[in-house]
């Protein structure tokens, strides 16, 4: 019988889990039935991790079991990937991809461009590799609802095109949103968006007899011809990749972009963006194009080597006696909010009150029931002692965030490691470590609860 393997970046949440065999069970025709059981359980097989977590207490007409694995994309991959059948796939593999999904927590109240322009790009990227893959966007459950707000121009035109490349939203409403019926209505709606401040370079289309040009700044100011403006980047490949879908088959040029010809010869076999317009068949104003653009061989891998292998094993784990996170930002992954003791998400800012950058940990644990709460910083085997001087320079979050909004409670700073073959703890600050052969050590002074949580799931303290 057949596995669904849910592979992701991210550290998988079981709202989003959910939210995704949901599609499944709509668009596939699976029923989905959820118990009081549901959870995300790390595998441990002869006291080892095997590097996969299964979902609990779901049942998939027609599947076996539901996997997770943590990925690692090779240029710009979507949040989950959805594959059907028995076997593990073997890395690489982009057989039997049924659903490619992107998530945001960024609402259109919080940014005009985060939610839709910078992610645009990854639709555009995947139908390079398996364009016979669904794809979803997908608004979670820390999103302040915009029920009630109406869409800036920005969301509502990037939210058209990704309609008209055939995005699913899901947990977005979509009154007043639909996909463009040709290039004319598209380039009208464009037209008719009010403009940004005069510093900036609009984003206009103009439409001629043999071009469509696109103005839009891929270089930003500072960075002296180099391609660095990830909004626009995400923009104006959706915006020229829309067009071909809607038809358009003669040149779509890029204007006022600031890309230098030395940098387009100097990263051209390693460029997301040139990859994007050599996909889409667009160019430069003034630059002369290479005539490919190479993708990458390969569009996934499995994450073998980062940090965040442990420090999202810790997460997932802790949850077996009661721990939840309140903040993270796992290597690689999208930086969530923090959650007070009400409820309530809060976007952390960049500048502490002194006006210094806001050093944050991988993730932060809290434990109501005892009321403590564990500031956790991940590293490979080879930077533990950048991890190690690290967890001395919380003192601005805990002040500042941690502390006011929960009153009472104790911290400790830890670090979390993954890597190398050691047979023991590498330093008393490291809470948990796990090696490249999946053995799990876990420091004897750890919380009990921590400890708890291990032993639940099979692993020795």
């Amino acid at each position: 019988m057949d596995n669904l393997w849910l592979l992701t970046e991210e550290r998988p949440k079981l709202s989003v889990v959910l939210r995704i065999l949901d599609e499944y069970n709509n668009d596939f025709g699976a029923t989905v039935t959820v118990n009081e059981n549901f959870n995300i359980r790390p595998i441990i097989k002869n006291g080892k991790f095997t590097f996969e977590y299964l979902v609990e207490g779901v049942s998939v007409q027609g599947i076996a079991n539901v996997f997770i694995e943590i990925v690692s994309g090779n240029s710009s991959f979507v949040d989950y990937m959805l594959i059907r059948q028995e076997a593990k796939p073997t890395d690489h593999s982009l057989d039997n991809v049924l659903m490619a999904i992107e998530e945001t927590k960024t609402s259109d109240a919080e940014s005009r461009n985060t939610g839709i322009y910078q992610r645009a790009s990854k639709f555009v990227y995947i139908d390079n590799y398996c364009p016979q893959a669904k794809k979803y966007m997908l608004y979670n459950e820390e999103m302040t609802p915009d029920e009630d707000r109406t869409p800036t121009d920005t969301n509502r035109f990037g939210t058209n095109m990704l309609l008209t490349l055939g995005v699913k939203f899901i947990g977005k409403t979509m009154r007043g949103f639909r996909a463009f019926a040709n290039v004319d209505e598209m380039v009208a709606q464009k037209s008719s968006m009010r403009l940004p401040n005069h510093t900036n370079v609009p984003i206009l289309l103009h439409k001629y007899a043999d071009r469509i040009t696109v103005s839009g700044r891929l270089a930003k100011p500072k960075d002296a011809g180099n391609i660095g403006h990830d909004p626009n980047i995400g923009a104006l490949s959706c915006i020229g990749y829309t067009l071909r879908k809607l038809g358009w088959d003669k040149d779509i040029i890029v204007t006022h972009h600031g890309v230098s010809q030395s940098y387009v010869d100097r990263t051209r076999g390693r460029n997301k963006c040139l990859f994007l317009f050599s996909m889409n068949h667009m160019k430069l104003d003034g630059i002369t194009m290479p005539p490919i653009v190479p993708m990458p061989e390969f569009y996934w891998n499995y994450s073998c080597s980062s940090e965040k292998v442990a420090s999202i094993f810790l997460h997932l784990t802790c949850q077996y006696s009661g721990i939840h996170g309140i903040y993270e930002n796992h290597a690689g992954c999208e930086r969530g909010y923090f959650r007070t003791r009400t409820g309530a998400f809060l976007a952390l800012p960049k500048k502490d009150r002194y006006g210094e950058n806001l050093l944050l940990p991988d993730v932060v644990l809290c434990d109501d029931t005892i009321r403590e709460i564990y500031n956790v910083e991940g590293k490979k085997l080879s930077t533990l002692y950048d991890g190690v001087a690290e967890v001395d320079t919380y003192d601005s979050i805990e002040n500042e965030f941690i502390k006011p909004h929960y009153p009472g409670y104790s911290i400790q700073r830890w670090v979390s490691i993954f890597g190398g073959n050691l047979k023991g703890v590498p330093h008393e600050k490291v809470l948990v470590y796990l090696n490249e052969d999946g053995e799990v050590y876990i420091n004897n002074a750890a919380p009990s609860n921590i400890k708890s949580a291990f032993k639940v799931i099979g692993v020795h303290c």
